[in-house]
């Protein structure tokens, strides 16, 4: 590990406990995607967690909330999320194990290639809804890290 990547790993966390201090959100964390295949994509940085079952989950492009934000390049919202825990529709295995009743995330983008490699969720373990003004809360903290 280069000491440039260690930096980048601190920026990371620095960036989650930032806006979970500063918002009020239950769960904060950033997924990345792996630059070799399979291009699995795990959650390296969090905070708000319940436990640290969130390291076990192992996804990929289109699964779950962050393989679709790295698929589709675009953010999510979803309020009620319980619905769709084990459907085929949308498979949440964050939302699962973080007890996540909504949530937010958008794309983190290669400053190089502006490709996405990544995910910023945010999310509430009780009845608050989320929408595309959470997605625009979440885009300014990512414009300013």
């Amino acid at each position: 590990m280069t000491l440039e990547d260690l930096d980048r790993q601190q920026s990371y966390q620095t960036l989650v406990n930032h806006i979970y201090t500063d918002a009020d959100f239950d769960f904060v964390g950033v997924a990345l995607q792996a630059s070799e295949a399979p291009h699995a994509i795990k959650w390296f940085f969090v905070a708000g967690n319940q436990n640290e079952q969130f390291r076990k989950i192992v996804l990929r492009s289109g699964i779950g909330i962050a393989g679709l934000v790295v698929r589709t390049g675009k953010p999510f919202w979803q309020n009620d999320l319980d619905r769709y825990q084990y459907s085929d529709a949308l498979y949440t295995p964050i939302a699962n194990v973080e007890s996540l009743k909504s949530a937010a995330a958008i794309p983190i983008l290669t400053p190089d290639t502006f490709m996405v490699n990544g995910v910023l969720l945010a999310g509430y373990r009780s009845e608050r809804t989320v929408s595309h003004t959470t997605i625009s809360r979440l885009s300014q903290y990512l414009t300013a890290f």
